[in-house]
């Protein structure tokens, strides 16, 4: 069995899901707490209900990501994907056609 550790004192948690936050589509927690086993979330919610765990870390008010981020930079490229973007961010689904709207401004460019 491996050791659980809350993360607690998330400013606001973004989960993607309307049923663990306030049932908009970001699913966002205020005053947020995450539980993690291992590799894995198990848990999250408002850091009053958090569970007992084997630790504890305060995230002091700071953003906590729990998940792969790629933040990468292209040197060139052409093409706005600024629409996917904010519908993405809204949790409205989007038909923009991803990477390939910009692979095929820039090669046009």
């Amino acid at each position: 069995m491996s050791s659980s550790t809350v993360i607690t004192n998330i400013a606001t948690l973004v989960t993607n899901d309307p049923s663990l936050g306030d049932d908009s589509p970001l699913g966002l927690i205020q005053d947020a707490a995450l539980v993690v086993e291992g590799e894995r979330v198990v848990w999250a919610g408002e850091s009053s209900k958090a569970p007992a765990t084997d630790q504890r870390v305060d995230a002091g008010g700071k953003a906590v990501l729990p998940g792969f981020v790629d933040s990468h930079s292209h040197l060139v490229f052409a093409g706005d994907r600024t629409a996917e973007f904010n519908a993405r961010m809204s949790g409205r689904p989007y038909s923009a056609g991803g990477i390939r709207t910009t692979v095929a401004a820039t090669r046009a460019a």
